[in-house]
């Protein structure tokens, strides 16, 4: 990557659309000659061939790419500085044939134009001042994005929530530190500059702060999951019948029979903002075999490492003290939905006891008929607004990098041993205290890449494909 980057204003090339045929393909170059080449092999259709004098615009026309080869392209031009990576921009939209994308990449390279290397337009843009590193990071992550969530997190960090987040924090720590500093420079005179008083409050603020950030991050290996769902509660409560309506197919089989789920069932259910998976299991309770316990032990370990709990409850029976015992149990595993199922078949005396054990167990009931598909669009919505009350499920969750992670943990650690240096009661010593709020300083600017060392920038950007 020290490599690459070299040479900042040579011109370089790319295919930048994925491997494999398709509708449409992107060529893409960055430099000073990227006019100048395109207007080697390519005439517009309205015989405007100065492009130098061309900002931001698109022309229709033809390229020429052999003697026996001529095809229609789109080619957008993007001036400097107004461009991603703040030179002299062209896309040529083309089809996608691979062997055609090819035929025009190896025009350019012949013409003079360097393969990009993987990730060399961000990193043109890092460092141009274009964007920050968290944005490069998050044009990688939103390329590589599995799953809605990934994809809005990565959309949150391009449009600069963590850089904001250290911006300010790294805003008040430099103040604290010019008021010690000051301190130092009129340290023989009788003048106190930096209230120790005001350094704490302060300092534990900035500690809180930044404790708070992480707590509420998550990973992006977490995001790489969607979040489970489980449906558990007591055999032919009606778990399977309600799986199905949810999914609006037969996933599970469905019986008067009590105990016909074994295994965990599961599959995406698809909700307005992304999806969950769910998960149907065996019935808990009393069982007289082992295949049984197993499946019990089964059903245990999901509810165990779910996200969400829907509890379902047989609202058509007269007492429920086995489902009241088995929430006692599992009370505090995972934030849990009461679900009343057979409602079509409830009494207006039940209707009361049913309420009670919600307020019991401080939970929300939900009443629905899986049967009969009523309140079940209300059920999705309701699972959804739950799961954004979850750390990590949230939409406004910021995903974390492993090295945007640690150097706010570094950054924290930093804050932490200042606040305890001057907080103690051996004595404060205002050039090591300096020095801390120093250090915390440069991890927090690592995180933007203001203070990042080119073999970091190097691992970051080689993860790129190539073109992006």
């Amino acid at each position: 990557m020290q490599d690459m980057i070299l040479p900042p204003d040579d011109t370089i090339v790319a295919i930048s659309s994925g491997d494999g045929t398709a509708y449409h393909g992107i060529v893409r170059l960055s430099g000073p000659q990227a006019y100048s080449y395109c207007q080697k092999i390519f005439q517009a259709d309205d015989g405007s061939n100065d492009f130098q004098s061309l900002t931001w615009e698109r022309r229709i026309g033809q390229c020429f790419l052999d003697e026996d080869v001529v095809v229609t392209a789109q080619v957008y031009f993007f001036k400097s500085p107004r461009s991603y990576t703040t030179q002299d921009m062209v896309e040529f939209h083309l089809p996608g044939s691979p062997a055609l994308l090819k035929m025009v990449l190896r025009q350019f390279l012949n013409l003079g134009a360097r393969m990009a290397g993987p990730g060399e337009f961000t990193a043109r843009a890092f460092y141009n001042n274009r964007i920050d590193l968290t944005q490069a990071e998050a044009v990688a992550q939103m390329i590589n994005a599995r799953s809605d969530d990934q994809l809005r997190a990565a959309g949150r960090l391009l449009e600069g929530k963590l850089l904001k987040n250290c911006k300010s924090l790294s805003k008040r720590i430099a103040h604290l530190l010019a008021l010690v500093e000051a301190d130092i420079d009129f340290s023989d005179e009788d003048i106190e500059i930096a209230n120790h008083h005001q350094l704490t409050t302060e300092l534990n603020s900035i500690v809180q702060e930044i404790k708070s950030l992480i707590d509420n991050s998550v990973s992006w290996q977490q995001l790489d999951h969607l979040p489970q769902v489980v449906l558990a509660g007591l055999a032919n409560a009606g778990k399977s019948t309600l799986a199905n309506s949810l999914l609006k197919m037969d996933r599970a089989i469905t019986s008067s029979i009590a105990g016909t789920t074994r295994d965990l069932v599961t599959a995406p259910l698809a909700l307005a903002q992304g999806e969950c998976m769910l998960v149907d299991t065996a019935g808990l309770g009393e069982v007289e075999d082992p295949l049984g316990a197993q499946a019990q032990e089964l059903s245990l370990q999901a509810v165990k490492f779910c996200d969400l709990l829907l509890f379902v409850i047989d609202a058509s029976k007269d007492g429920w003290k086995q489902e009241i015992n088995l929430l006692n149990e599992l009370q505090g595993v995972a934030p849990t939905l009461i679900i009343a199922n057979k409602m079509d078949l409830v009494t207006a005396s039940t209707q009361g006891q049913l309420e009670s054990i919600a307020k019991e167990f401080s939970g929300e009931l939900f009443a629905i008929s899986a049967k009969h598909d009523d309140n079940l669009s209300q059920l999705k919505r309701h699972i959804e607004d739950k799961l954004q009350e979850v750390p990590g499920c949230s939409s406004e969750s910021i995903a974390l990098t492993s090295r945007q992670r640690q150097s706010l943990e570094d950054g924290l650690a930093r804050c932490q041993a200042a606040l305890d240096m001057i907080s103690s009661n051996s004595g404060f010593q205002t050039e090591f205290f300096a020095l801390e709020l120093r250090e915390s300083l440069d991890y927090l600017g690592g995180i933007s890449g203001k203070v990042t060392s080119n073999d970091v920038l190097g691992i970051i950007f080689s993860e790129f494909c190539i073109g992006k």
